[in-house]
Protein backbone atom coordinates (compact mmCIF):
# COMPACT_ATOMS: atom_id res chain seq x y z
CA UNK A 1 0.00 0.00 0.00
CA UNK A 2 3.22 2.38 0.63
CA UNK A 3 4.64 4.56 2.77
CA UNK A 4 2.62 5.91 5.63
CA UNK A 5 3.28 9.50 7.05
CA UNK A 6 2.86 10.33 10.72
CA UNK A 7 -0.19 13.62 10.23
CA UNK A 8 1.20 16.32 12.33
CA UNK A 9 -0.07 19.75 13.54
CA UNK A 10 1.83 22.73 12.14
CA UNK A 11 0.07 25.48 14.40
CA UNK A 12 -0.30 27.98 11.61
CA UNK A 13 -3.38 29.73 10.65
CA UNK A 14 -3.36 29.38 6.75
CA UNK A 15 -5.01 26.30 4.87
CA UNK A 16 -1.56 24.37 4.76
CA UNK A 17 0.18 21.26 3.80
CA UNK A 18 3.51 20.84 4.42
CA UNK A 19 5.03 17.78 2.61
CA UNK A 20 8.48 15.87 2.62
CA UNK A 21 10.94 16.97 -0.20
CA UNK A 22 10.37 13.42 -1.95
CA UNK A 23 6.84 13.91 -2.04
CA UNK A 24 6.87 17.36 -3.19
CA UNK A 25 9.01 15.90 -6.01
CA UNK A 26 7.42 12.92 -6.49
CA UNK A 27 4.31 14.48 -7.72
CA UNK A 28 6.26 17.76 -9.21
CA UNK A 29 4.77 20.45 -6.46
CA UNK A 30 6.82 23.30 -6.26
CA UNK A 31 6.78 25.78 -2.61
CA UNK A 32 3.63 27.55 -2.23
CA UNK A 33 1.58 25.99 -5.30
CA UNK A 34 -2.58 25.27 -4.52
CA UNK A 35 -3.78 21.75 -4.72
CA UNK A 36 -6.24 19.85 -3.56
CA UNK A 37 -6.34 17.79 -0.80
CA UNK A 38 -8.95 14.69 -0.35
CA UNK A 39 -9.50 12.50 2.69
CA UNK A 40 -12.52 10.69 2.96
CA UNK A 41 -15.39 12.66 1.35
CA UNK A 42 -13.63 16.03 2.69
CA UNK A 43 -11.95 18.14 0.17
CA UNK A 44 -10.14 21.50 1.05
CA UNK A 45 -7.54 23.88 -1.48
CA UNK A 46 -4.60 23.63 0.39
CA UNK A 47 -1.07 25.58 -0.31
CA UNK A 48 1.86 22.77 -0.34
CA UNK A 49 5.23 23.48 1.78
CA UNK A 50 8.31 22.05 1.74
CA UNK A 51 9.21 20.35 5.32
CA UNK A 52 12.35 21.75 6.89
CA UNK A 53 14.80 19.35 5.50
CA UNK A 54 16.43 19.68 8.86
CA UNK A 55 14.33 18.02 10.91
CA UNK A 56 15.44 14.47 11.83
CA UNK A 57 11.60 12.77 11.45
CA UNK A 58 10.72 15.34 8.12
CA UNK A 59 10.90 12.34 5.73
CA UNK A 60 8.13 10.49 8.01
CA UNK A 61 6.00 13.48 8.45
CA UNK A 62 2.76 14.89 6.56
CA UNK A 63 1.98 18.34 8.32
CA UNK A 64 -1.16 20.40 8.55
CA UNK A 65 -1.85 23.72 9.98
CA UNK A 66 -4.80 24.07 12.36
CA UNK A 67 -7.50 25.36 9.89
CA UNK A 68 -6.89 22.57 7.51
CA UNK A 69 -7.57 20.10 10.23
CA UNK A 70 -10.77 21.56 11.16
CA UNK A 71 -11.55 21.42 7.28
CA UNK A 72 -10.67 17.72 7.09
CA UNK A 73 -12.46 16.60 10.21
CA UNK A 74 -9.61 14.50 10.88
CA UNK A 75 -7.39 13.96 14.23
CA UNK A 76 -3.56 14.24 14.11
CA UNK A 77 -1.31 11.68 15.33
CA UNK A 78 -2.58 8.90 12.98
CA UNK A 79 -0.45 7.43 10.32
CA UNK A 80 -2.04 7.80 6.27
CA UNK A 81 -0.67 7.10 2.91
CA UNK A 82 -0.74 9.57 0.24
CA UNK A 83 -1.49 9.36 -3.40
CA UNK A 84 -2.76 11.20 -6.41
CA UNK A 85 -6.12 11.96 -6.75
CA UNK A 86 -5.95 13.80 -10.44
CA UNK A 87 -3.70 16.74 -11.36
CA UNK A 88 -3.04 18.86 -8.64
CA UNK A 89 -5.02 16.54 -6.10
CA UNK A 90 -3.63 14.47 -3.28
CA UNK A 91 -5.61 12.06 -1.01
CA UNK A 92 -4.88 11.24 2.14
CA UNK A 93 -6.26 7.80 3.52
CA UNK A 94 -7.28 5.11 3.97
CA UNK A 95 -9.90 6.42 5.73
CA UNK A 96 -12.14 3.06 7.12
CA UNK A 97 -15.37 2.90 9.03
CA UNK A 98 -16.99 0.48 10.68
CA UNK A 99 -20.63 0.82 10.86
CA UNK A 100 -21.92 -1.13 14.38
CA UNK A 101 -25.07 -1.07 16.55
CA UNK A 102 -25.60 2.65 18.50
CA UNK A 103 -26.07 0.04 21.67
CA UNK A 104 -22.55 -1.29 21.77
CA UNK A 105 -21.23 2.28 21.24
CA UNK A 106 -18.89 3.37 23.45
CA UNK A 107 -19.05 -0.09 25.79
CA UNK A 108 -17.93 -2.62 23.29
CA UNK A 109 -15.01 -0.29 21.31
CA UNK A 110 -12.43 -2.53 22.98
CA UNK A 111 -13.78 -5.18 20.46
CA UNK A 112 -11.63 -3.38 17.61
CA UNK A 113 -8.62 -2.68 19.02
CA UNK A 114 -7.39 -5.24 17.33
CA UNK A 115 -8.63 -4.11 14.48
CA UNK A 116 -6.29 -0.77 14.77
CA UNK A 117 -3.17 -2.76 15.76
CA UNK A 118 -3.09 -5.52 13.20
CA UNK A 119 0.12 -4.57 11.30
CA UNK A 120 -2.25 -3.86 7.93
CA UNK A 121 -3.59 -0.63 9.65
CA UNK A 122 -1.79 2.80 9.57
CA UNK A 123 -4.75 4.44 8.64
CA UNK A 124 -7.72 6.00 10.80
CA UNK A 125 -10.43 3.58 11.64
CA UNK A 126 -13.51 4.93 12.78
CA UNK A 127 -16.22 3.40 14.26
CA UNK A 128 -19.64 4.58 14.53
CA UNK A 129 -23.36 3.62 14.57
CA UNK A 130 -26.50 4.98 12.02
CA UNK A 131 -27.56 7.30 14.47
CA UNK A 132 -24.32 8.83 13.62
CA UNK A 133 -24.67 9.31 9.88
CA UNK A 134 -25.28 13.30 8.54
CA UNK A 135 -25.60 13.56 5.14
CA UNK A 136 -26.12 17.13 5.10
CA UNK A 137 -22.84 18.15 6.38
CA UNK A 138 -21.42 15.12 4.94
CA UNK A 139 -19.87 14.04 8.33
CA UNK A 140 -19.88 11.05 11.07
CA UNK A 141 -19.63 11.26 14.35
CA UNK A 142 -17.83 8.45 15.81
CA UNK A 143 -15.01 7.43 17.26
CA UNK A 144 -11.60 6.74 16.65
CA UNK A 145 -8.03 5.16 18.97
CA UNK A 146 -5.90 7.99 19.83
CA UNK A 147 -2.33 6.31 20.36
CA UNK A 148 -1.03 9.28 22.66
CA UNK A 149 -3.63 8.84 24.79
CA UNK A 150 -4.20 4.93 24.29
CA UNK A 151 -7.63 5.60 24.61
CA UNK A 152 -11.06 5.79 22.15
CA UNK A 153 -12.13 9.31 21.82
CA UNK A 154 -15.19 10.53 19.71
CA UNK A 155 -14.94 12.96 17.34
CA UNK A 156 -16.18 14.31 13.95
CA UNK A 157 -15.19 12.56 10.38
CA UNK A 158 -15.66 13.04 6.98
CA UNK A 159 -17.46 10.26 5.42
CA UNK A 160 -14.83 7.38 5.12
CA UNK A 161 -13.22 5.84 1.62
CA UNK A 162 -15.16 2.08 2.76
CA UNK A 163 -17.23 0.76 5.03
CA UNK A 164 -17.11 -2.44 6.58
CA UNK A 165 -20.44 -3.52 8.38
CA UNK A 166 -20.59 -5.11 11.57
CA UNK A 167 -24.52 -5.23 12.19
CA UNK A 168 -26.47 -8.32 11.75
CA UNK A 169 -29.09 -7.93 9.86
CA UNK A 170 -27.46 -4.81 7.89
CA UNK A 171 -29.30 -1.65 7.70
CA UNK A 172 -30.64 -0.97 4.13
CA UNK A 173 -31.36 2.61 4.77
CA UNK A 174 -27.92 3.16 6.39
CA UNK A 175 -26.74 1.45 3.90
CA UNK A 176 -28.64 4.14 1.35
CA UNK A 177 -27.08 6.90 3.46
CA UNK A 178 -23.61 6.21 2.88
CA UNK A 179 -23.47 5.61 -0.90
CA UNK A 180 -25.43 9.00 -1.41
CA UNK A 181 -21.63 10.54 -0.33
CA UNK A 182 -19.48 7.33 -0.99
CA UNK A 183 -21.05 6.30 -4.34
CA UNK A 184 -21.48 2.61 -4.90
CA UNK A 185 -19.57 -0.61 -4.10
CA UNK A 186 -18.00 1.06 -0.90
CA UNK A 187 -19.80 -0.58 2.02
CA UNK A 188 -18.63 -4.64 2.47
CA UNK A 189 -20.91 -7.40 4.09
CA UNK A 190 -23.64 -5.29 2.86
CA UNK A 191 -25.53 -7.80 2.62
CA UNK A 192 -25.20 -9.72 5.84
CA UNK A 193 -28.18 -12.00 5.51
CA UNK A 194 -28.79 -13.91 2.87
CA UNK A 195 -32.07 -16.39 2.91
CA UNK A 196 -32.05 -19.96 2.42
CA UNK A 197 -33.92 -19.11 -0.64
CA UNK A 198 -31.10 -17.10 -2.36
CA UNK A 199 -28.81 -19.14 -1.13
CA UNK A 200 -29.43 -22.32 -2.75
CA UNK A 201 -30.67 -20.42 -6.01
CA UNK A 202 -27.47 -19.22 -6.14
CA UNK A 203 -25.32 -21.88 -5.44
CA UNK A 204 -26.99 -24.17 -7.57
CA UNK A 205 -25.58 -22.69 -10.32
CA UNK A 206 -21.88 -24.18 -10.23
CA UNK A 207 -22.14 -27.90 -11.37
CA UNK A 208 -19.45 -28.77 -9.23
CA UNK A 209 -21.63 -27.53 -6.09
CA UNK A 210 -24.45 -29.47 -7.20
CA UNK A 211 -23.45 -32.61 -5.73
CA UNK A 212 -22.86 -31.51 -2.38
CA UNK A 213 -26.21 -29.72 -2.10
CA UNK A 214 -29.41 -31.35 -0.16
CA UNK A 215 -32.63 -31.72 -2.51
CA UNK A 216 -34.39 -28.09 -0.89
CA UNK A 217 -37.92 -26.84 -1.91
CA UNK A 218 -39.91 -23.56 -0.48
CA UNK A 219 -42.71 -25.16 1.65
CA UNK A 220 -45.55 -22.87 0.45
CA UNK A 221 -48.18 -25.10 2.02
CA UNK A 222 -48.03 -27.92 4.52
CA UNK A 223 -49.89 -30.39 2.50
CA UNK A 224 -46.20 -30.23 0.09
CA UNK A 225 -44.60 -32.18 2.83
CA UNK A 226 -47.15 -35.04 2.04
CA UNK A 227 -45.25 -35.05 -1.45
CA UNK A 228 -41.91 -34.30 -0.22
CA UNK A 229 -41.41 -36.38 2.86
CA UNK A 230 -41.85 -40.03 1.31
CA UNK A 231 -38.76 -39.30 -0.99
CA UNK A 232 -36.60 -39.28 2.23
CA UNK A 233 -38.49 -40.22 5.39
CA UNK A 234 -37.23 -37.32 7.23
CA UNK A 235 -36.88 -33.67 6.19
CA UNK A 236 -35.70 -30.30 7.85
CA UNK A 237 -38.30 -27.25 8.03
CA UNK A 238 -36.30 -24.52 7.74
CA UNK A 239 -37.54 -20.57 7.68
CA UNK A 240 -35.92 -18.65 5.12
CA UNK A 241 -33.80 -16.67 7.08
CA UNK A 242 -33.96 -18.00 10.33
CA UNK A 243 -30.91 -17.22 12.42
CA UNK A 244 -28.82 -19.58 15.49
CA UNK A 245 -31.19 -22.70 14.43
CA UNK A 246 -34.55 -21.00 15.55
CA UNK A 247 -37.79 -22.44 14.11
CA UNK A 248 -36.23 -25.40 13.09
CA UNK A 249 -38.21 -28.46 12.52
CA UNK A 250 -36.72 -31.87 11.80
CA UNK A 251 -40.02 -34.03 10.84
CA UNK A 252 -40.01 -38.02 10.39
CA UNK A 253 -42.55 -39.94 9.74
CA UNK A 254 -43.23 -43.05 12.22
CA UNK A 255 -46.14 -45.06 12.94
CA UNK A 256 -48.18 -43.44 10.54
CA UNK A 257 -47.79 -40.28 12.35
CA UNK A 258 -45.66 -37.17 12.05
CA UNK A 259 -42.61 -36.79 14.62
CA UNK A 260 -41.50 -33.20 15.05
CA UNK A 261 -38.56 -32.22 16.54
CA UNK A 262 -37.05 -28.38 17.66
CA UNK A 263 -36.02 -26.76 20.22
CA UNK A 264 -38.26 -24.74 22.07
CA UNK A 265 -36.63 -22.05 24.94
CA UNK A 266 -33.48 -24.41 25.08
CA UNK A 267 -35.22 -27.82 25.57
CA UNK A 268 -34.86 -30.06 22.81
CA UNK A 269 -38.73 -31.09 22.35
CA UNK A 270 -40.44 -33.86 20.55
CA UNK A 271 -44.29 -33.23 19.46
CA UNK A 272 -46.28 -36.34 17.89
CA UNK A 273 -48.83 -34.93 14.94
CA UNK A 274 -51.37 -36.78 13.10
CA UNK A 275 -50.99 -35.24 9.94
CA UNK A 276 -49.67 -32.93 7.82
CA UNK A 277 -52.51 -30.49 8.80
CA UNK A 278 -51.69 -29.89 12.35
CA UNK A 279 -47.94 -28.16 10.90
CA UNK A 280 -48.72 -24.97 10.53
CA UNK A 281 -49.17 -25.09 14.43
CA UNK A 282 -46.20 -26.73 15.40
CA UNK A 283 -44.11 -24.05 13.15
CA UNK A 284 -45.48 -21.86 14.92
CA UNK A 285 -44.51 -22.82 18.19
CA UNK A 286 -40.97 -23.36 17.12
CA UNK A 287 -40.38 -19.95 15.62
CA UNK A 288 -42.75 -18.10 18.26
CA UNK A 289 -43.92 -16.43 14.85
CA UNK A 290 -45.61 -17.06 11.43
CA UNK A 291 -42.21 -17.33 9.37
CA UNK A 292 -41.68 -18.68 5.41
CA UNK A 293 -40.23 -22.21 5.51
CA UNK A 294 -37.91 -24.37 2.89
CA UNK A 295 -37.92 -28.16 3.33
CA UNK A 296 -34.54 -29.63 2.96
CA UNK A 297 -33.76 -33.29 2.64
CA UNK A 298 -32.39 -34.78 5.93
CA UNK A 299 -29.29 -36.06 5.86
CA UNK A 300 -27.93 -39.04 7.98
CA UNK A 301 -25.08 -37.14 9.58
CA UNK A 302 -22.12 -38.68 10.89
CA UNK A 303 -21.95 -38.13 14.78
CA UNK A 304 -19.57 -37.17 16.83
CA UNK A 305 -19.81 -37.80 20.90
CA UNK A 306 -23.05 -39.07 20.26
CA UNK A 307 -24.21 -36.47 18.04
CA UNK A 308 -23.85 -34.39 14.97
CA UNK A 309 -21.43 -32.35 13.95
CA UNK A 310 -20.92 -29.36 10.89
CA UNK A 311 -17.73 -27.77 9.89
CA UNK A 312 -18.49 -23.46 10.10
CA UNK A 313 -15.04 -22.87 7.36
CA UNK A 314 -14.51 -19.26 7.38
CA UNK A 315 -13.06 -17.92 4.13
CA UNK A 316 -12.32 -14.14 3.98
CA UNK A 317 -10.94 -11.71 1.34
CA UNK A 318 -7.10 -10.37 1.53
CA UNK A 319 -5.83 -7.17 0.46
CA UNK A 320 -5.79 -8.76 -3.13
CA UNK A 321 -9.52 -9.16 -3.27
CA UNK A 322 -8.27 -12.79 -3.30
CA UNK A 323 -10.58 -15.29 -1.41
CA UNK A 324 -8.63 -17.09 1.02
CA UNK A 325 -9.63 -19.96 3.71
CA UNK A 326 -7.36 -19.04 6.92
CA UNK A 327 -9.36 -21.14 9.56
CA UNK A 328 -12.84 -23.22 10.43
CA UNK A 329 -14.19 -24.48 14.02
CA UNK A 330 -16.39 -27.78 14.14
CA UNK A 331 -19.53 -27.34 16.04
CA UNK A 332 -20.76 -30.43 18.03
CA UNK A 333 -23.85 -31.51 19.63
CA UNK A 334 -23.03 -33.74 21.88
CA UNK A 335 -25.98 -35.66 21.92
CA UNK A 336 -28.32 -32.58 23.28
CA UNK A 337 -29.63 -31.44 20.22
CA UNK A 338 -30.38 -31.78 16.15
CA UNK A 339 -28.83 -28.64 15.24
CA UNK A 340 -25.58 -28.06 15.66
CA UNK A 341 -25.42 -23.79 16.28
CA UNK A 342 -24.06 -22.77 19.55
CA UNK A 343 -27.53 -21.62 20.51
CA UNK A 344 -28.84 -24.63 20.28
CA UNK A 345 -26.38 -26.37 23.45
CA UNK A 346 -23.36 -26.45 20.54
CA UNK A 347 -19.91 -27.12 21.29
CA UNK A 348 -17.04 -26.41 19.75
CA UNK A 349 -14.83 -29.62 18.70
CA UNK A 350 -10.66 -29.16 17.85
CA UNK A 351 -9.81 -30.38 14.46
CA UNK A 352 -7.70 -32.88 16.01
CA UNK A 353 -9.82 -34.54 17.96
CA UNK A 354 -12.48 -34.90 15.55
CA UNK A 355 -10.25 -36.12 12.84
CA UNK A 356 -8.83 -38.80 15.41
CA UNK A 357 -12.26 -40.02 15.83
CA UNK A 358 -13.85 -39.41 12.15
CA UNK A 359 -10.84 -40.21 9.93
CA UNK A 360 -11.26 -44.40 9.69
CA UNK A 361 -14.96 -43.25 8.26
CA UNK A 362 -14.08 -40.70 5.47
CA UNK A 363 -13.21 -42.32 1.99
CA UNK A 364 -10.20 -40.39 1.41
CA UNK A 365 -7.40 -39.03 3.43
CA UNK A 366 -7.32 -35.95 6.19
CA UNK A 367 -5.10 -33.56 3.58
CA UNK A 368 -7.33 -34.55 0.30
CA UNK A 369 -10.73 -34.20 2.81
CA UNK A 370 -9.69 -30.79 4.25
CA UNK A 371 -8.68 -29.41 0.14
CA UNK A 372 -12.22 -30.44 -0.30
CA UNK A 373 -13.65 -28.36 2.00
CA UNK A 374 -11.59 -25.60 0.91
CA UNK A 375 -12.66 -26.17 -2.73
CA UNK A 376 -16.46 -26.41 -1.41
CA UNK A 377 -15.98 -22.99 0.46
CA UNK A 378 -13.83 -20.56 -2.15
CA UNK A 379 -16.30 -21.63 -4.80
CA UNK A 380 -19.30 -20.67 -2.53
CA UNK A 381 -17.58 -17.72 -1.41
CA UNK A 382 -16.91 -16.49 -5.44
CA UNK A 383 -20.66 -16.92 -6.35
CA UNK A 384 -21.94 -15.73 -3.54
CA UNK A 385 -19.77 -12.47 -3.60
CA UNK A 386 -20.98 -12.34 -7.39
CA UNK A 387 -24.58 -11.95 -6.35
CA UNK A 388 -24.84 -10.42 -3.52
CA UNK A 389 -21.21 -8.95 -2.70
CA UNK A 390 -18.98 -6.53 -1.65
CA UNK A 391 -18.56 -9.24 0.98
CA UNK A 392 -15.34 -9.39 2.77
CA UNK A 393 -16.14 -12.78 4.92
CA UNK A 394 -18.49 -15.70 5.33
CA UNK A 395 -18.92 -18.13 7.58
CA UNK A 396 -19.81 -21.27 5.24
CA UNK A 397 -21.69 -24.51 7.02
CA UNK A 398 -21.05 -28.35 6.21
CA UNK A 399 -22.03 -31.40 7.64
CA UNK A 400 -21.03 -34.80 6.35
CA UNK A 401 -22.79 -38.47 6.00
CA UNK A 402 -22.72 -41.24 7.56
CA UNK A 403 -20.09 -41.64 4.22
CA UNK A 404 -18.05 -39.00 4.73
CA UNK A 405 -20.08 -36.94 1.83
CA UNK A 406 -19.72 -33.68 2.35
CA UNK A 407 -22.93 -31.16 2.18
CA UNK A 408 -23.54 -27.64 1.88
CA UNK A 409 -26.19 -26.10 3.66
CA UNK A 410 -26.25 -22.02 4.13
CA UNK A 411 -23.64 -19.34 4.35
CA UNK A 412 -23.56 -16.13 7.18
CA UNK A 413 -22.59 -13.40 5.29
CA UNK A 414 -21.42 -11.61 8.28
CA UNK A 415 -19.69 -14.11 10.84
CA UNK A 416 -17.60 -11.56 12.74
CA UNK A 417 -15.64 -14.47 13.99
CA UNK A 418 -13.06 -14.12 16.38
CA UNK A 419 -10.96 -17.52 16.52
CA UNK A 420 -11.15 -18.78 20.56
CA UNK A 421 -7.93 -21.22 20.20
CA UNK A 422 -5.26 -21.78 18.13
CA UNK A 423 -5.89 -25.01 15.92
CA UNK A 424 -2.91 -26.93 14.88
CA UNK A 425 -3.81 -26.79 11.12
CA UNK A 426 -4.71 -22.92 11.40
CA UNK A 427 -1.81 -21.24 13.94
CA UNK A 428 -2.22 -18.29 12.41
CA UNK A 429 -5.76 -17.93 11.66
CA UNK A 430 -6.12 -15.50 14.97
CA UNK A 431 -3.86 -12.62 13.53
CA UNK A 432 -5.05 -13.40 9.65
CA UNK A 433 -9.16 -12.80 10.73
CA UNK A 434 -7.83 -9.10 11.08
CA UNK A 435 -5.30 -8.74 9.08
CA UNK A 436 -7.08 -10.04 6.24
CA UNK A 437 -9.91 -7.91 6.65
CA UNK A 438 -8.45 -4.67 7.24
CA UNK A 439 -6.42 -5.71 3.78
CA UNK A 440 -9.70 -5.88 2.15
CA UNK A 441 -11.20 -2.23 3.23
CA UNK A 442 -7.56 -0.88 2.19
CA UNK A 443 -7.90 -2.36 -1.36
CA UNK A 444 -11.69 -1.52 -1.51
CA UNK A 445 -10.54 2.02 -0.48
CA UNK A 446 -8.42 2.36 -3.42
CA UNK A 447 -5.24 2.24 -1.13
Amino acid sequence: MGKKYNLCRAGDIGKDLYLPSELMNTYGLNEGDTIKLRCGSASIPVRALALNSMESSHDQEIRLSDTAFSALNIPEGIFLAVQSAGIRELRLGPLIGILTFAKHLPSRLDYYNKYVFTKKNKGLICIFSGHDIDVSRNTIRGYHYDYAAKSWKQGLFPFPDVVMDRCYPSSKKNHSLLSKVMGAGKIFNNTTRITKTDFFKTVREDKFLQKYLPTTELLKSSSDLERFLPKFGSVYLKPVDSMKGKGIVMVTSTNNKLECRYNLNGTDTITSIPSHKQLPEILFTAAGEKRNYIMQQAIHCMEYGGGPFSFRTCPMKDETNTWLLPGMVVIGTMGKSHVTNYASGGRRIPLKNLFNSILPRLQCNKDDFMLLLKEITLKTALLLDRNFGPLGELGVDIILDQNGHPWLLEANANPARTPAFIQTEYPSWRKQVYEYIIGYANYLAGF
